[in-house]
């Protein structure tokens, strides 16, 4: 399983834009993880204080994503099944547009 869920996050890990890509269990537990450098890992910090919350939303409201800003940095929360959420932090060069996409379209692969 942690393979598959590797090949998910893969597409990323070549994206330039993409600062890190996580796939996490509902309850916040990590289960994969690509972190581009380590001057990310204060905001991956704040994103692993976020998720359990973030997620229970998520699952509650069945929304099919949530998306915060901090500056010029993004992260976006998207369930990939009822078990499962996909993190992606974006630089702020990102398309967003074609982020949601790309994770749109990996939720309908899983």
């Amino acid at each position: 399983m942690v393979e598959r869920l590797r090949r998910i996050i893969e597409p990323f890990e070549s994206d330039e834009s993409i600062m890190f890509a996580a796939i996490y269990t509902i309850d916040g537990t990590p289960l994969v993880t690509h972190i581009k450098d380590r001057k990310y890992i204060p905001v991956v910090e704040w994103m692993e204080r976020q998720i359990d919350v973030v997620s229970r939303q998520i699952m509650e409201d069945r929304l099919d994503s949530v998306e915060f800003r901090l500056g010029g940095e993004g992260i976006l929360f998207r369930p990939l099944s009822g078990g499962l959420i996909l993190v992606v932090g974006t630089s702020d060069e990102t398309s967003l547009y074609k982020l949601r996409v790309d994770t749109e379209t990996l939720r309908r692969m899983v």
